[in-house]
């Protein structure tokens, strides 16, 4: 009785997954996400995260934040779902099922700067990046391959942000002596 039990549940919950839609996260070979002067992002510690819901007025829901490709990669301009800490790139969109429209909209920061994330990129603040609202028709059928990412347009983070130009301690010691080479052949 105890596995007929456990084979019912199981199968519940196997058939309550088709209730929900999904989503394919990846945006590559699709729109691009650029720095402030238009050059795709890259570097792993810029993240990207999609928000999504019924309208643009209620983008309340949203997936762990995705880092972008390393700057190695042939895909600048674009995050990957599937690394470390990201949702994978197939997700599921709680609270929507197949044949539903959802609207989403794409957050970008830098998460080595201290202090900076989604909120203050969702209120578009210098160095961060918001994309414009687009629209996703999730596939009627439960079993259809899902899309997702096609209605992004490319956008750019915001000027005036950007982490410091700091040099390390060895290049300024050289500096320091070239400077101190420079003053001694002048005296000469």
């Amino acid at each position: 009785m105890n596995k007929f039990a456990y084979l019912v549940v199981a199968s519940a919950l196997a058939v309550s997954a088709f209730g929900q839609g999904q989503i394919n996260l990846n945006n590559r070979g699709l729109a691009l996400v650029n720095d402030a002067s238009g050059k795709p992002l890259t570097g792993t510690t810029f993240v990207a995260q999609v928000w999504y819901g019924a309208s643009a007025s209620t983008l309340t829901s949203s997936f762990a934040p995705s880092p972008f490709r390393a700057s190695t990669t042939t895909y600048p301009g674009s995050w990957n779902p599937a690394a470390a800490g990201g949702p994978g790139a197939i997700a599921t969109l709680t609270g929507f099922a197949p044949g539903s429209t959802v609207t989403m909209q794409v957050a970008v920061w830098d998460s080595a700067l201290a202090g900076v994330g989604a909120a203050q990129a969702l209120s578009k603040t210098a160095g961060t990046g918001l994309s414009e609202t687009f629209t996703y028709a999730i596939p009627a059928d439960p079993l259809a391959i899902p899309g997702g990412m096609e209605g992004l347009k490319s956008f750019n983070l915001a000027a005036g942000g950007g982490t410091p130009v700091v040099p390390e301690p060895t290049t300024i010691a050289l500096g320091a002596l070239g400077a101190a080479a420079l003053l001694l052949r002048r005296r000469k």
